[in-house]
């Protein structure tokens, strides 16, 4: 199995956060692939400069291939399959709608917390 993680997990695994349970560890330690997009950087990075998040941006740059993972760039396949997304009135969220359309383009299985991105599909699994 290919994976995919979500901003949350990709941060959460990083800084050792309680949320990354048994479960979660399970998973990805049984991955074949672990993928962090740039998607998630970039999220961090918006997030970090509004002060929802206190994050060493370029040590978690790093720390990402040492943990294990590899980067998923942001390619204009990933882009054109975003144009095709249906659009949820509940969740407009533009990086959980960018993480989907990698998943889908890829493909890979997006792990994730948000029980509102399992309506699209099957790349997507929440946990």
């Amino acid at each position: 199995m290919r994976l995919l993680l979500d901003t949350h997990f990709a941060f959460w695994w990083q800084t050792g956060d309680p949320r990354v349970t048994e479960e979660v560890r399970s998973v990805v330690e049984a991955a074949d692939e672990v993928f962090v997009s740039s998607v998630s950087l970039w999220e961090l990075t918006i997030k970090a400069g509004l002060g929802k998040v206190r994050i060493d941006l370029s040590a978690f740059a790093e720390q990402v291939e040492s943990m294990g993972f590899t980067w998923l760039p942001i390619d204009n396949a990933h882009i054109l399959k975003l144009a095709v997304l249906p659009t949820f009135d509940d969740h407009r969220d533009p990086f959980d709608r960018l993480l989907i359309a990698q998943s889908m383009s890829e493909p890979l299985i997006l792990l994730t917390v948000d029980g509102k991105l399992a309506r699209y599909g099957s790349t997507v699994r929440v946990i």
